[in-house]
């Protein structure tokens, strides 16, 4: 594509909203977009503008999406037009396998990431150019193939003609489609006579070039083989070439003793650089050719050692006595090399060095010819260059693809797991009496609860608004000695039940900043709660307050799990964590530093992390302005929560003398799961970790396993792997209900494969806990 060719781009939806917001989006980043509403108008818009790339919904009221793209690929007039699937509703991995299949270039799910939009489109858009350059290459290529004035012809391994240049299709007399796919043999008998053994078979054999002079009737030809091989080696065909050289051997029989014709053969020659060394590499003759491409005259190069075309790098490494002694070795050498001009500048020449024996075969020197690649080879390091930033866009674009599936199933796993205490005590206490310690104890996890399922709303809502730009602050003078104060009141609790030193120095001649009291209290209270999760017990957490010049610093320091270094330069950024697995031993979706990086920033600070590794502890660093800064206060509309119905759990089964071990890291959740099956009978022990469940498994054999599958050091998957090993006299058959907050399609699909019979997702009420149970112990 032209470089001042404005980009068109046909986005094709029904629905108008998701046109506008598209729409905006790529017109901000430069883009010129056409809008469709249905499958017909899309496919003429498409046949008559000619857009760039089109971003293609799948449900649409006439013709669906795949249908659409369909036609698209299988119309060689917009074949070459990307294709980009963009779909809220075929959001399913095998929608997705059917658009690719279907012909698409890409497919994306609503909603989209603005950044991973404009990422995966610009990816596409380099495919294609990519491919358009690959094109023009291949029609450069041709053009040259067509213009070698010997006949040339691309042989398979078996020896049919794959391809040829128009010098063989005239010399041969017939169209380039009656030559190609018959063998070699065949088509050449009207020219070169019936051969039994031809130079192919003979590189076939010997897997070198392969040369031979044919006369028949009147006429001589030089036939050439070159063999042509795969990356692993293996014979795939040969360059055949077949030159009338009738001309030639007459020429060369009158000219035979006479040198001075032969010099006028060497004048004439100025594609090639040919030249003649004696026995120590010194030049001797020298051709037209040789001046024009390597700028010495005859007379000033006759006596030097030829070596002096060589680089520096190749004289040091010894390449040039190399290519003699494998002349002489092997009886040519061939090389592909960067050369030195008389003016010092680089070349990229492709030669064959040949040794000159008598008729007694003692060596009295050395020919040389070579050509001028340098076009040829700066087009390939350039096509090499694409590819590698094409692959390294896609590699991008399926990173931001991947880290977003991981965050969604972490927050679904994070939103789950505290629902599940929260609903099932909520159920219980609705429909039990228990005493003054139980009652307290459960409203005590249902707040706790809650309080973290609002911060994880809260978390959410202000990382939308920073993505939307809706983010404001109420900005006035503050004190910020106070705000901290403030904050280790709050955090003080949790560090005292870790036994967590909590220090404090803070300089009262910091001064007013100018800025959101509230948003300020939220970075530090960040900061602080951060280093408490991640700090062991006993260890320490220190915050410091200073002025430095016209700037506050703030600094969090602790003793805790500290940052790997590979992972420093991400900790501010949306959506990572350093460990995002099944086994994580620390909860959290990941966004509370980059809210603390956006915050900081409209505050027109700065913050930075450092770490020397892991167990090395952390320390964050917050620098502020000392200046007057407007901001324009903004306010929010109030979220009202919806709580969905729950199954009574006035009639629960009969669990009695069935003994169930209920396995999770989370004590409020094994708390509540215990005492929903010790109501309906059952005798219930609880378990912390995979080591300690499978000890007592091995020990007592209970009848029902009831697993978490998330929980630190060893997942649930792992526990019912080693359960399924035993025997059945061991418990290897106990049946098994996986209990997780993981609950997408896939975690379902892997949790019976790996050997559970149920898959419970969290959050679990107790009416349906106990009637899984009994399901599995067949009381029902």
């Amino acid at each position: 594509m032209p470089q001042n060719h404005q980009i068109k781009i046909l986005h094709v939806d029904d629905n108008e909203t998701n046109r506008y917001v598209v729409a905006r989006t790529l017109r901000s980043a430069g883009f010129e977009v056409e809008e469709a509403g249905t499958g017909a108008s899309a496919l003429r818009s498409v046949g008559e503008e000619q857009p760039d790339l089109v971003i293609l919904d799948v449900r649409l009221p006439d013709i669906d999406g795949f249908e659409v793209c369909r036609r698209i690929k299988t119309n060689p007039a917009t074949s070459f037009i990307p294709v980009l699937h963009l779909s809220a509703s075929f959001v399913k991995s095998e929608d997705k396998a059917q658009g690719l299949e279907g012909g698409a270039d890409g497919y994306l799910a609503q909603p989209v990431e603005p950044i991973e939009l404009l990422a995966t489109i610009k990816a596409l858009l380099r495919i294609r150019e990519a491919e358009e350059s690959a094109l023009a290459l291949a029609k450069e290529w041709q053009t040259t193939f067509d213009a070698i004035s010997d006949g040339v012809c691309l042989l398979d391994a078996e020896g049919k003609v794959r391809r040829c240049n128009k010098a063989m299709s005239q010399l041969l007399g017939k169209p380039e489609t009656e030559i190609s796919d018959r063998f070699h043999q065949e088509i050449l008998e009207s020219i070169l006579g019936s051969m039994e053994e031809t130079s192919f078979t003979r590189v076939r054999q010997t897997r070198c070039r392969e040369n031979a002079q044919v006369q028949f009737q009147e006429r001589w030809f030089s036939i050439t083989a070159d063999p042509v091989f795969d990356r692993l080696k293996a014979f795939k065909g040969a360059v055949y070439i077949v030159a009338d050289i009738t001309q030639r051997i007459r020429a060369e029989s009158a000219l035979k003793s006479s040198e001075e014709r032969f010099r006028m053969l060497l004048e004439n020659v100025e594609d090639y650089a040919i030249f003649f060394l004696d026995t120590d590499g010194c030049v001797t003759r020298w051709s037209a050719g040789a001046e024009g491409i390597l700028g010495y005259k005859e007379a000033e190069i006759v006596g030097k050692s030829g070596s002096i075309i060589f680089t520096p790098e190749d004289l040091k490494s010894g390449a040039d006595k190399h290519e003699l002694e494998k002349a002489i070795r092997e009886g040519r050498a061939e090389n592909e090399r960067w050369h030195l001009r008389k003016d010092s500048s680089r070349f990229w020449g492709s030669g064959i060095a040949t040794p000159l024996r008598d008729e007694t075969g003692q060596l009295r020197g050395f020919a040389k010819i070579m050509r001028d690649f340098t076009e040829r080879k700066r087009t390939e390091d350039e096509r090499a260059l694409l590819l590698a930033r094409e692959q390294h866009a896609r590699a991008e674009a399926e990173a931001a693809n991947r880290m977003k599936d991981e965050f969604l199933a972490t927050l679904s796993h994070e939103l789950r797991s505290p629902l599940n205490a929260m609903l099932g005590w909520a159920q219980l206490l609705n429909s039990r009496r228990f005493d003054e310690s139980t009652t307290k104890k459960a409203m005590d996890i249902i707040e706790r609860t809650a309080r973290t399922q609002a911060q994880l709303v809260d978390d959410l809502l202000d990382v939308s608004r920073i993505i939307q730009g809706k983010l404001r602050l109420n900005v006035r003078p503050v004190e910020l000695t106070a705000i901290i104060g403030s904050v280790l009141d709050t955090v003080r609790p949790a560090a005292e039940a870790k036994e967590i030193l909590l220090e404090r120095v803070l300089d009262p001649a910091t001064g007013l900043v100018a800025g959101d009291s509230d948003r300020l209290q939220q970075v530090i209270w960040n900061l602080l709660s951060n280093a408490i999760k991640f700090t062991p017990n006993g260890g320490r957490v220190e915050v410091r307050l200073k002025r430095d010049n016209s700037q506050v610093e703030i600094t969090v320091k602790d003793t805790g799990k500290g940052i790997s270094p590979d992972f420093v330069p991400y900790v501010f950024d949306r959506f990572r964590q350093a460990d995002s697995s099944m086994t994580r031993q620390y909860s959290g979706l990941g966004l509370g530093l980059a809210i603390v990086r956006h915050l900081v920033e409209l505050h027109g600070g700065t913050v930075h992390a450092e770490s020397k590794g892991d167990g090395m502890g952390a320390t964050f660093t917050v620098r502020l302005p000392i200046m007057p800064m407007r901001s324009q206060a903004s306010s929010e509309q109030e979220r009202i929560s919806k709580v969905e119905p729950v199954l009574p759990f006035d009639n629960p089964p009969v669990l009695n003398g069935l003994q169930v071990l209920v396995v999770d890291d989370d004590a409020d959740t094994r708390l509540f799961l215990a005492t929903v099956l010790e109501e309906c009978g059952a005798k219930v022990t609880v378990a912390s970790s995979v080591r300690e469940a499978f000890e007592f498994i091995q020990k007592s054999k209970p009848h029902i396993l009831v697993s978490d599958i998330g929980m630190p050091d060893e997942d649930g998957y792992s526990l019912i792997r080693k359960v399924r090993t035993l025997s059945p006299e061991q418990g290897g058959r106990i049946p098994a209900a996986a209990l997780t907050a993981y609950a997408r399609t896939e975690d379902r699909t892997r949790s019976l494969l790996e050997g559970f019979q149920i898959h419970i997702p969290k959050p679990v009420e107790p009416a349906e806990l106990a009637a899984a149970v009994a399901n599995l112990a067949g009381r029902l």
